[in-house]
């Protein structure tokens, strides 16, 4: 039975590790700069690992993967410490970063401004983005959207026209939208731009300013209490 030919990530491994290689080096060289260059103060081991994977997958990138980690590098910071204050790992273990900030409301160990922190990154970032909800992540957002009536026969026709070498792949592009007035739409009209409009945001800072204040408050934080005692 013939299935098809199945399609392949890539076709040749050594020249799809070369072109990874230059585009991770193309983003390094595009966002290090924009990110810290300090050494951490003192934290635990687990700690600076979620902190080193969050900053890495900005600087590559990968907005969504960093956002989410940077929700469970506070989680930790925060379990840390409780832990610190008593409570233990099989106790902590049960408990979700919701959980967690209450029970650190109780013992009163923490001031109301890193509480209120935590809790507006919880709502941010740990629910969204761990649960990938797109839709409210995208919500508010709008793009001009051009609809085309016929779009596949224009399309068709335009193609053609390009591949004649009578237009540009741009004048094409231009074409098919000529004397269409556009409307402005979002993702709770047209639910695949909802994917789009929360990539822009990330890409347009969204991800670096909100990496921007975890850092600070992770770096604050653990000068704060996690510094060893002399």
């Amino acid at each position: 039975m013939n299935e098809g030919i199945k399609q392949k990530i890539y076709l040749e491994k050594d020249t799809f590790i070369e072109q990874r290689l230059n585009d991770v080096k193309k983003n390094l060289l595009e966002r290090l700069d924009k990110l810290p260059s300090e050494e951490l103060p003192f934290m635990e081991p687990h700690l600076r690992a979620l902190y080193f994977e969050s900053y890495f997958l900005l600087a590559e990138g990968f907005y969504n993967a960093s956002l989410v980690l940077c929700g469970i590098l506070l989680e930790n910071i925060l379990k840390e410490k409780l832990f610190m204050e008593g409570i233990l790992d099989e106790e902590l273990e049960n408990m979700n970063f919701g959980k967690a900030i209450d029970r650190a409301k109780k013992i009163k160990k923490l001031t109301d401004d890193e509480l209120s922190f935590l809790e507006k990154k919880k709502e941010l970032l740990r629910n969204p983005y761990a649960h990938y909800n797109k839709m409210k992540l995208s919500k508010g957002v709008y793009f001009p959207v051009w609809k085309i009536s016929n779009p596949v026969e224009k399309l068709i026709a335009l193609d053609q026209q390009v591949t004649k070498g009578e237009l540009t792949e741009a004048q094409a592009r231009k074409k098919l939208i000529e004397g269409v007035q556009p409307e402005l739409m979002s993702s709770k009209e047209f639910r695949p731009m909802a994917h789009l409009a929360k990539n822009t945001l990330e890409e347009d800072g969204f991800a670096l300013s909100t990496f921007l204040e975890i850092d600070k408050f992770a770096r604050d934080f653990a000068e704060k209490y996690f510094k060893p005692q002399k």
